[in-house]
């Protein structure tokens, strides 16, 4: 990606700022200006841009969003997501990990959690954040991180 993967933990407003973890749709429903989620998603996003808080997402998010611009041929979408994801203000980018795979597969079994879902879960947790912002009313993980719903 050219860019090197900022810890969660790190950055000018790591104090006092909580961590919250982001699913796809988050990124999906800004840039697509959403009639009902956009607005929210937008609002979480210029507040981490100040800084009141701190986002972290797993670079399978990145991989999500790239799906549907490519398979139009829309490489300006691409790249503006990738700009996106390289140089948003406080957003940390989590590649995925032998540590992430070894909770996800734990999160599957014991939750029945898809795949995707696991991998988004399992990185918010090894990043220490304090939720998952998502707007999959299916996803549950009993004893584990907060689920907040976008909106």
């Amino acid at each position: 990606m050219g860019r090197s993967v900022t810890p969660p933990g790190s950055g000018p407003h790591r104090r006092g700022s909580p961590l919250y973890a982001v699913d796809t749709m988050v990124f999906v429903y800004h840039f697509e200006a959403h009639p009902q989620f956009g607005p929210p998603a937008t609002r979480l996003l210029q507040v981490a841009e100040t800084g009141r808080c701190r986002l972290v997402a797993s670079v399978l998010a990145l991989m999500e969003v790239l799906v549907v611009p490519r398979r139009a041929g829309r490489d300006d979408l691409c790249a503006r997501y990738r700009d996106f994801f390289n140089h948003f203000p406080n957003l940390a980018v989590v590649p995925f990990d032998a540590d992430i795979a070894e909770l996800a597969a734990d999160l599957r079994a014991k939750h029945a959690l898809r795949t995707p879902d696991a991998i988004h879960v399992a990185t918010a947790i090894r990043s220490g954040a304090s939720a998952f912002v998502t707007n999959d009313a299916r996803l549950r993980v009993p004893g584990g991180i907060a689920i907040k719903a976008l909106g």
